[in-house]
């Protein structure tokens, strides 16, 4: 009788691994970053603000905000922002100067710009909605013949939330763990390639925007 009434929760914390091993968006990459070069504990703090922006785009489209999600102009309104705002950390890091990139590497960053970095890096993400939007969809789907819809609904998506969650932890950990085994001239050869990877996300995103005005 346990087994299936947490059977949902169980379902939605092998969805969550299987999502968390697959994407490689910003906040992937932010996550590595971080647990690089500010360690740990860090970058739990960036991990949560990760899960907690998730945690709004699902009650945003519970609530009953898919359709403006879904709508045509809000989709390119966001593209762009989001696009620029890739690009402008790119470019940040691909031309940070060196003795400039040393003395920041050396400065400790306050743990509230980690928790609002990754609540809004993941949040300006599009297709995070594009993600949930999905998630719900197929879940509601799973459980529409169920008794007890809404509280199976809910188990599977906080056991999602909670995977993820878990994995981008273990992520923070092996790259703290990498991070201490290399000298701050090599990271910043890393930090430069995640510029790059942000940069060509920024560019993506320019290319779904121009998609959506065609």
């Amino acid at each position: 009788m346990l087994s299936n009434t947490l059977y949902p929760l169980f379902t939605g914390l092998w969805q969550g691994v299987l999502i968390s091993l697959l994407l490689f968006g910003p906040a992937f990459f932010k996550l590595i970053n971080v647990g690089m070069k500010e360690g740990f504990r860090k970058g739990i703090w960036l991990a949560t603000g990760v899960v907690i922006s998730d945690l709004l785009v699902v009650a945003l489209l519970i609530y009953g905000l898919s359709d403006i999600i879904n709508h045509p102009l809000f989709q390119k309104i966001y593209s762009m922002v989001a696009a620029l705002a890739m690009i402008a950390i790119g470019l940040k890091s691909t031309f940070h100067k060196y003795k400039a990139f040393l003395l920041s590497y050396s400065q400790s960053t306050v743990k509230g710009k980690n928790l609002w970095s990754g609540f809004l890096l993941n949040l300006v993400n599009p297709f995070t909605f594009i993600l949930w939007f999905n998630l719900l969809s197929t879940v509601a789907l799973k459980y529409e013949s169920s008794i007890n819809i809404q509280k199976d609904l809910s188990l599977n998506i906080l056991g999602i939330l909670m995977s993820i969650f878990l994995m981008d932890v273990l992520k923070v950990y092996l790259s703290n763990f990498i991070g201490k085994k290399i000298s701050p001239r090599i990271f910043y050869f890393v930090n430069r390639y995640f510029g790059v990877i942000f940069i060509l996300i920024g560019l993506f995103f320019i290319f779904t925007f121009v998609k959506l005005l065609l």
